[in-house]
């Protein structure tokens, strides 16, 4: 089991501490320039110009400093959204794990039920017995018809969360992904930042609707989610993709679509909305 501990990677205040130290540095020469060129103005001194080239170095050398610590931040950035999602996914599995250990672990004493039941003649508490255990069964096993068992464990785990919320889920799986070039860690982000749009599009509906397809043709992957949820109108569908728009007032961040938008377009894919009969379908295609 993976436990919460100090030693987790935080890089919030790595990133902090640079962007202080940064401004520090750039701040400091400037009120040195700023404060030199005053006293100069005053008493009309002349800087000679060995001193003026070593004023530009080092203000070169703060500015290069400062574009190579802001490129540590997106580094850095990056690897803590890695580790977090990397985190999650194994969390996910080991969910799952047990989900089908528990199974494993049950399937004898459904046997045995089964046959008593068969021996005494019940056949209508059979059928509904065997109704219930294929039910279990079928919910875990429809999720692991993929090649890739972090994308597993996400839908599991996002299948969870729609039956706690009432959500009618219908996934169509006709792939195992085996060449996905996305590493999982990515991909998961992914689908499980669309899902996740989906199920709070769906929060108020009285009747909730959920599908979830992965496909492939000729060109590629094909990854659809669907939902009749809140529709987006054509003014904002433009603008969806950006960073930093969102449709969920306070509660939103407005980062979950334009990072697939970002995860998708590094590997040469495709995001795409259309909406069709109350009902709205972000689709992606990766090459192969």
């Amino acid at each position: 089991m993976i436990k919460r501990t100090r030693e987790q990677i935080n890089t919030s205040k790595t990133v902090t501490a640079i962007i202080i130290i940064n401004s520090i540095q750039i701040l400091t020469l400037l009120a040195i320039i700023i404060y030199g060129y005053a006293l100069i103005n005053e008493y009309n001194f002349e800087i000679a110009g060995s001193v003026r080239m070593i004023l530009y170095v080092v203000l070169g050398i703060v500015i290069l400093n400062s574009i190579m610590s802001i490129k540590d931040i997106y580094l850095l950035t990056n690897i803590r959204a890695k580790y977090y999602m990397q985190l999650k996914t194994i969390r996910e599995i080991e969910k799952l794990n047990k989900t089908l250990l528990g199974q494993r672990h049950d399937f004898l004493n459904h046997l045995q039920v089964l046959n008593s039941l068969i021996e005494m003649e019940e056949y209508g508490e059979l059928k509904d017995y065997f109704k219930r255990v294929y039910h279990d069964i079928n919910k875990v096993s429809k999720t692991l018809k993929t090649s890739n068992v972090a994308i597993n464990a996400l839908l599991q785990a996002k299948l969870q969360e729609c039956e706690n919320k009432d959500i009618n889920v219908e996934l169509r799986i006709s792939t195992k992904l085996e060449s996905l070039k996305i590493p999982s860690w990515e991909m998961c982000r992914v689908l499980g930042n669309l899902i996740d749009n989906a199920i709070d599009a769906l929060e108020f509906n009285d009747e909730k609707h959920l599908t979830i397809e992965i496909s492939a043709d000729v060109l590629g992957y094909i990854f659809k989610v669907i939902d009749n949820g809140v529709i987006i109108s054509p003014a904002i569908e433009q603008k969806i993709f950006e960073a930093g728009f969102t449709t969920k007032g306070t509660k939103g961040e407005g980062m979950g679509l334009a990072i697939v938008k970002e995860i998708i377009s590094n590997y040469q894919g495709k995001v795409s909305l259309s909406i069709n009969d109350n009902k709205k379908t972000f689709t992606i295609r990766v090459p192969y």
